[in-house]
């Protein structure tokens, strides 16, 4: 049986998220017991899926089967879902940690954990899923998981107002992928992506594009792309910080790989058309993303819309890579998956220490943090021009290669997308500038006492500081997952 480290990360999982309530429900410290049930959960899927990655790389295809017939589940890994675990994994274990000392004031934690194990479990599931159904079902677990974490602190109104919207406009959506669904299922009676992949050439023309069009907004709400973004500020000022840096760096990304792993295994036809039609996308988001984090005054919002513009740049390098055949682009958008989790998961919990100390969100009223707050204050600063693009950390090489992607094509078209990246690099730094200012101003615009990160916040934000500086000192090291996963997307543009 070649997965059954498929489903041991599943049953580590769910039975993490179960034992993790139960455990916590009855515990006279709720966050510490249930936050150590999710961490060993964690940790054995971690230990599960080592194997599974050196499986792939030895160049198997491991694959695990519940049941038979239409609506069998079967989980297959390869390369580009191996890419894609391996940066959830380790955000959220540096999420979970953080929340041992973030969430012990909040009331329920039981519950905050054990929504957040079935979360991973959905982005986890959406990656390994080898038809639409069994996507579907995942991409729903997920949903309805971050649908609960953003409304968790329920107590107040802003978390109910921004789930309500973030639940409202992913219905949507969701409703759109569903269609597509019973229309790709009406027109080939089967759901298995091989098996729609080969009649799809019977569909009429006219349909295919409007099940690309469905496919393309229905995922396009949860990738938050432009124009279907505007769930996502107010879905990240209202959470917990460590789902904020979830939401940013993980659920996201994991919405668009959604959107391809769907458009490149089916609609192989439109591959070509459907790279230009990302990359115009993704000027749209760049600009839209950065233009609003501008004027921002509210920290998160500020980062939520920056990952707005983030994710046009990872549009941008598959859509050109898509479009062009340019190898630098689809290696450049899937590091720029990788490196985005890390810098922004890192400025999101670096926020949130401040945040929790000061009491408010303003930007204005972190003047003067630096000094009594170095480790978070630092660990902000490098996110920040990591996020800008400034070397040498490692969103500057991830950009870099997108950057190149554009150049490398040898079109005007390609050389305009690079320059429309490059300015919104440097426009990005007319909001991240400002709020290092701030942070290292003379005068403190608080007079509370403020201390640095408490321990468990302090250790996960001290990984990804490393990680955010490692992978743009030794890019090679993030890199070594990357390239097979590229060249699995190589083979399905053909």
């Amino acid at each position: 049986m070649t997965g059954q480290y498929i489903l041991l990360m599943f049953v580590a999982l769910f039975g993490g998220s179960l034992v993790s309530y139960i455990v916590g429900h009855w515990s006279k410290k709720p966050c510490k017991a249930s936050g150590l049930v999710a961490l060993i959960a964690l940790l054995l899927t971690l230990a599960a899926f080592i194997p599974l990655a050196q499986q792939v790389a030895a160049g198997e295809i491991p694959a695990a089967a519940i049941g038979d017939g239409l609506f069998a589940i079967v989980l297959q890994a390869d390369a580009l879902s191996v890419f894609m675990i391996a940066v959830i994994l380790l955000l959220s274990l540096a999420a979970t940690i953080y929340s041992w000392n973030y969430m012990e004031e909040d009331e329920g934690v039981e519950k905050y954990y054990g929504l957040l194990l079935l979360m991973i479990a959905g982005m986890i599931g959406i990656t390994l899923s080898t038809d639409l159904f069994n996507l579907y079902l995942f991409f729903e677990l997920m949903a309805v998981s971050s649908y609960a974490l953003v409304a968790f602190r329920k107590e107040n109104w802003e978390p109910i107002e921004a789930a309500f919207k973030y639940l409202v406009m992913s219905a949507v959506g969701s409703a759109f992928v569903l269609l597509g669904i019973a229309i790709t299922f009406m027109y080939t009676g089967n759901l298995q992506f091989a098996a729609v992949a080969q009649n799809i050439a019977d569909v009429p023309t006219q349909v295919v594009l409007l099940l690309v069009a469905m496919f393309l907004g229905g995922f396009g709400v949860k990738t938050a792309m432009a124009p279907f973004h505007t769930w996502l500020p107010d879905a990240h000022s209202a959470a917990p910080t460590g789902i904020s840096a979830m939401l940013s760096g993980v659920v996201i990304e994991t919405g668009f790989f959604a959107m391809l792993k769907v458009l490149l295994n089916i609609f192989a036809g439109v591959n070509l058309t459907m790279g230009l039609v990302l990359a115009l996308f993704a000027v749209v988001t760049m600009f839209a993303g950065n233009l609003l984090a501008l004027v921002q005054k509210d920290i998160k919002r500020m980062l939520a819309y920056s990952s707005v513009a983030q994710i046009g740049y990872i549009l941008m390098g598959i859509g050109l890579g898509i479009y062009y055949g340019a190898v630098s682009g689809l290696t450049g958008g899937l590091f720029h998956i990788m490196t985005h989790a890390f810098m922004k998961g890192l400025a999101f919990l670096c926020a949130g220490v401040i945040i929790h100390q000061i009491g408010t969100r303003e930007i204005a009223d972190m003047r003067g943090v630096g000094k009594y707050m170095p480790l978070t204050a630092a660990g902000f600063t490098i996110a920040a021009l990591a996020l800008a693009g400034v070397p040498p950390f490692s969103g500057f090489m991830s950009k870099w290669l997108i950057y190149n992607a554009g150049v490398e094509v040898g079109s005007t078209v390609g050389i305009v997308f690079a320059a429309i990246a490059i300015a919104n690099s440097i426009l990005s730094l007319g909001y991240y500038l400002p709020v290092i200012s701030a942070f290292y101003a003379k005068d403190t615009a608080t007079e509370i006492h403020l201390h640095d990160a408490p321990t468990w916040c302090a250790v996960s934000i001290a990984g990804l500081i490393v990680l955010t500086v490692a992978l743009g000192i030794f890019p090679q090291v993030g890199l070594k997952f990357v390239y097979p996963a590229v060249n699995v997307i190589a083979g399905l543009i053909g």
